[in-house]
């Protein structure tokens, strides 16, 4: 019996910590749950007060999409950058900020002189990078850097030379990558906005028919976000006009 003695002792110690404190036992993993549920519930407030902002900044940069005045139209494109960046301050975790980050810089670019373009321009691909490697299913993200592609990628030579030559160049940007982000998107969700920006893109490339093909496939399909009403009336001119 002897040679037994020092398994049963150990495990007779251990019954007996129970007896005298069955606490014990589940202090520590009890502790490690708190602070699991703590960080979730911290993370979920983070996500919910982001999320506010964002959605401010949303709103922000219809308003100037929508705006007739040139100088109401910066003004909200600079409203909706701020809340961008206040979300992104929030949860630096939650791609939405930095998609409507990229969204109110590439909107404000529109107008800019060169210089502004060119620094407004490598921001938008900064931050809309930064939110496909926190979400790569977001099929707007998809499309706004796919946005990029086809305007860099489309500049006038002459200009691509001087943006080269006066402040250093820009990112590589190529109609086919434009192409395989659309693909993309379009697998994620087939929206109007996507086969429309897909036709222009075919439509630079020279391949007349497959544009023409993407722009019925979008008079088929619904509205889902409000700039797509405009869309399907300029799909609808280029139908005629192609």
């Amino acid at each position: 019996m002897k040679r037994y003695l020092p398994v049963i002792f150990p495990v007779a110690c251990l019954a007996m910590v129970a007896m005298v404190d069955p606490a014990c036992a589940v202090t520590r993993p009890s502790s490690a749950r708190s602070t699991t549920e703590q960080a979730n519930r911290l993370r979920e407030g983070a996500a919910k007060a982001s999320a506010a902002l964002w959605q401010k900044a949303s709103a922000q940069y219809e308003r100037g999409r929508t705006s007739g005045n040139g100088r109401e139209k910066a003004t909200y494109f600079r409203q909706a950058e701020h809340y961008a960046q206040q979300a992104i301050a929030v949860d630096p975790r939650g791609d939405e900020g930095y998609k409507w980050l990229a969204i109110a810089l590439g909107a404000q670019a529109e107008d800019a002189a060169v210089r502004d373009q060119i620094q407004l321009s490598r921001r938008v691909k900064e931050n809309i990078e930064k939110a496909l490697a926190l979400d790569p299913h977001d099929d707007i993200s998809l499309l706004v850097l796919s946005r990029w592609h086809y305007k860099v990628a489309s500049l006038k030579p002459w200009t691509r030379g001087v943006v080269k030559l006066v402040y250093g160049g820009l990112p590589q940007a190529s109609m086919e990558k434009a192409e395989l982000l659309l693909l993309r998107a379009i697998a994620i969700r087939d929206r109007i906005v996507h086969r429309y920006s897909l036709a222009k893109v075919y439509y630079y490339m020279g391949r007349r028919e497959a544009a023409v093909q993407q722009l019925r496939l979008a008079l088929k399909l619904p509205v889902t976000i409000p700039e797509e009403t405009e869309d399907l009336e300029k799909a609808r001119r280029k139908l005629v006009s192609w």
